[in-house]
């Protein structure tokens, strides 16, 4: 029921299919606390992962990660009635956790009530296991946070849900009835395609079954940037706080349920 008034990303190519698909009220550019907002009901943003990702350096002072407070001093300057917060579950803990605090501490001053929690897409439907952080407010009111539609099974961070809710449709449900994967664009629908994988990619996916990642590969496949995390995290005196979590590289996913 809501329409787009104005969107800003600073990567283009997310810029053109936000364009494709939501519509022109799309600019590519820096996001700062000037940037000049439209009244509106909701502002949703997600300010830039990398910088909380296990999968990263998470470095402290990442630039990236000041993000974060221009996002809370934009809605909180522009008083939408309603926002919506995403982020990597890394962001709760990164920099000992005081990124919360540049979220929670501009919009709280300026009257929001706020719901921050760690979900697990599954458990909404979604047929691919991803925790993420999501921060919603309400301005003077308080916003009900949305419950699990969907029971989900087989990873951290998801909830059984009870008998009551329809398992989470499995990656086969959500593929079928699609054609065959085009090798060259456009493909069959618009989007549906991939170059053939050549040389060390193909025989990394033909060494892999079914939810096996890159560790289950012998390591004269391992990727180079694999190689290097692996590295990292013990041996070359990593802090802790910066290891992340066991690297994967890559993983061949399970179409149903085991």
């Amino acid at each position: 029921g809501f329409r787009s008034v104005r969107a800003i990303d600073h990567f283009n190519p997310a810029v053109e299919t936000y364009r494709a698909n939501l519509g022109d009220r799309v600019t590519c550019g820096e996001i700062t606390e000037d940037a000049e907002i439209p009244d509106s009901t909701v502002m949703a943003g997600g300010p830039p992962c990398q910088g909380f990702s296990s999968a990263g350096q998470r470095r402290p002072g990442d630039t990236r990660n000041t993000l974060v407070s221009v996002f809370a001093r934009l809605v909180s300057r522009s008083r939408p009635r309603a926002f919506l917060f995403e982020n990597v579950e890394g962001f709760l803990t990164a920099e000992g956790g005081n990124r919360i605090f540049d979220l929670l501490e501009p919009l709280i001053t300026a009257g929001y009530r706020i719901h921050l929690r760690k979900i697990n897409a599954a458990n909404f439907g979604v047929p691919q296991h991803r925790k993420r952080v999501i921060a919603i407010g309400g301005l003077g009111w308080d916003p009900p946070f949305p419950e699990a539609t969907h029971a989900a099974y087989g990873a951290p961070g998801a909830h059984p849900g009870g008998r009551h809710l329809p398992l989470t449709p499995t990656l086969a449900e959500a593929l079928a009835g699609l054609p065959a994967v085009s090798p060259t664009p456009p493909g069959d629908l618009a989007g549906h395609f991939h170059p053939p994988l050549q040389e060390e990619d193909l025989r990394r996916v033909q060494q892999l079954a079914p939810g096996q990642t890159m560790r289950d590969l012998p390591k004269e496949l391992w990727h180079e940037s694999y190689r290097r995390r692996a590295f990292r995290r013990v041996m070359d005196g990593t802090p802790t706080e910066r290891r992340g979590g066991a690297p994967a590289g890559i993983r061949r996913l399970r179409l149903a349920l085991a």
